[in-house]
């Protein structure tokens, strides 16, 4: 029984911390090796991955997307590192939010969407936008 006060006490005094914020992510990505910055680098290409499927859904559901990429958006969002630092020196406040929710908001600020009645009467069915093997 004395052990597992202990361990209940254990678990509970231990702070969790959910997300690192955008200063603090790219504070770390500058001093990461470059295997680190690999990983932090992939881990913001599968954020802006799961909003792109994000936009999928709502686009396939008739609803807004969160942000609608132009002819360059393609090309610059490969790089979110960049997009985060350029963020985070033009919105200084944007350092003390956490780093998915900084890149969201970036995403929507740069790309924003403009709704029109056409594309709301539109409804899309997610697997068109999925590219076929010869493509």
């Amino acid at each position: 029984m004395r052990i597992l006060i202990i361990l209940v006490g254990l678990c509970g005094s231990v702070s969790a911390h959910a997300e690192a914020t955008t200063g603090q992510f790219l504070t770390e990505y500058e001093a990461a090796s470059d295997d680190g910055r690999r990983y932090l680098d992939s881990f913001l290409k599968g954020l802006v991955a799961a909003y792109t499927w994000s936009n999928v859904t709502l686009q396939s559901e008739g609803k807004q997307a969160l942000f609608c990429l132009n002819k360059t958006g393609g090309e610059k969002i490969s790089d979110p590192v960049y997009l985060l630092r350029l963020s985070a020196k033009n919105h200084p406040g944007i350092e003390s939010t956490p780093v998915g929710m900084a890149l969201l908001a970036t995403l929507k600020r740069r790309w924003p969407c403009r709704a029109s009645k056409a594309a709301k009467d539109k409804k899309i069915k997610p697997m068109d936008l999925v590219p076929t093997p010869g493509e």
